[in-house]
């Protein structure tokens, strides 16, 4: 069976990646005491980051690459299409020439992360925090590299930004 071609807004490999990582992470805390065995809690999943790498052929190799360049250069997030697997929104964050071009082919490594909010998921926690004795908003939004107004604005039903509940859900993005 032969895999759908690897997408990017609306740039498609004519050859899918040789090497393809597809990569999420869970923030853990422990939530063991003396009198419990130990345990941990999943406090939130990251985006996904994808990373890979292949070649590209043909006598327009470099002209392959020229395009997949002026979309990185771009910035602008896209659907994303992997072999196997649903389309999702993502931003392109790296592309890396590896190879000169030999007998019309280059090698190339590209790396793309999920754009926060737009997964195809059906569970909403991916992108949202869940609170801890003690833990402040302001907190959360040191440890995740977020100014406290975007969370302020992200989360209206916290009435008090200087102390979260234990256990609610502060979200993200």
């Amino acid at each position: 069976m032969k895999n759908a071609a690897m997408r990017f807004r609306g740039y498609e490999m004519s050859h899918n990646p040789e090497k393809l990582s597809i990569k999420t992470e869970a923030k853990m805390m422990d939530i063991s005491s003396s009198c419990t065995s130990p345990d941990c809690k999943r406090l939130y999943t990251g985006l996904r980051t994808i990373s890979g790498e292949g070649e590209l052929f043909g006598s327009d190799c470099l002209e392959q690459f020229r395009e997949l360049n002026e979309l990185f250069m771009s910035g602008e997030k896209g659907s994303l299409t992997l072999p196997g697997m649903a389309p999702m929104t993502a931003y392109m964050r790296s592309l890396e020439l590896i190879a000169e071009p030999v007998d019309d082919t280059v090698g190339y490594k590209f790396g793309f992360i999920e754009a926060c909010g737009e997964h195809e998921s059906n569970t909403p926690s991916g992108h949202y925090s869940v609170g801890i004795e003690g833990e402040s908003l302001w907190d959360i939004a040191y440890r995740f590299d977020k100014t406290i107004d975007e969370l302020v604005e992200l989360n209206p039903h916290i009435r008090y930004i200087d102390e979260l509940s234990l256990g609610e859900r502060v979200r993200l993005c």
